[in-house]
This record gives C-alpha cells, sequence and structure tokens, in this order.
C-alpha cells in the first residue's frame, strides 16, 4: 500500500508548491491576502477551541482537581509555619503608657523536623526484600 501511495503523494505536495508559486507571481495581491486570511482564521479557531476545551483542562478534570487543592493546602500549611515575623519598630515611653501593651511573644520550640504530606501514593504497597 505504501509502494504506490508514496508517489501520489510527492506528485501532489509538487503541485501545490508549483500553484503557490504561480499565483505568487502572477496574483501577488490576492495570494497575501488569502494568506493573511487564512491566519485569521486559524487564530479564530485556535482560539474558540483554548476558550472552550483547553482553558479549565488542568483545573477542573476530576482527578487533577483534588490534587491541585491538596497542593495548594500544602503550600498554605508551609507558608503558615515558615512565615517570618515582621520587625517590631520600638516606642517611646509615654506612647506605651497611654496603650495598653499586647504584645505576645511566640515560644520557641525545638521541632522535630518539617512536617511533610503525602498527597498522594499508594501506602499499602510492601517491598519483600527477602525474595529474590
Amino acid at each position: 500500500m505504501r509502494n504506490w501511495m508514496t508517489p501520489i503523494i510527492y506528485t501532489l505536495v509538487a503541485l501545490a508548491v508549483f500553484f503557490v508559486g504561480y499565483q505568487l507571481l502572477t496574483d501577488t495581491s490576492s495570494f497575501l491576502s488569502s494568506i493573511g486570511m487564512m491566519i485569521v482564521i486559524a487564530a479564530i479557531v485556535y482560539g474558540a477551541i483554548y476558550f472552550f476545551f483547553l482553558r479549565n483542562r488542568g483545573i477542573s478534570v476530576g482527578k487533577s482537581s483534588n490534587e491541585m487543592k491538596k497542593y495548594k493546602q500544602a503550600v498554605k500549611q508551609s507558608k503558615q509555619k515558615y512565615k517570618q515575623a515582621a520587625p517590631v519598630v520600638k516606642k517611646s515611653q509615654a506612647v506605651r503608657s497611654a496603650k495598653p501593651t499586647t504584645i505576645h511573644k511566640k515560644s520557641k520550640r525545638r521541632g522535630s523536623g518539617p512536617q511533610l504530606r503525602v498527597i498522594e501514593g499508594n501506602k499499602n504497597k510492601d517491598k519483600n526484600r527477602a525474595s529474590f
């Protein structure tokens, strides 16, 4: 099947190249306007396909939506844990006596390391290292 199709495909490509060259030489303005229209139509079709089908693909399709929610929650927890305190500006004694002090110091505690969270995985797989 491939043997008899190859000359036909090469013939069609050669005719297309010949026609494009002929139209470019004889009627340049019509050729350029048709190329411009093809580009505009292709951009409109691509924009419509992107707007209706591809835009929300990564966010709203079943499993990836759930993964994205878990990822955002993990990022939020990480930011809260490693959030740096804003620098405290010292006030004069007169201003301090006028307002009651409500500054709470964070108690420093030594953590056991970063609290990592498994987003998704197969936890029930046990590796049997004894069997070879």
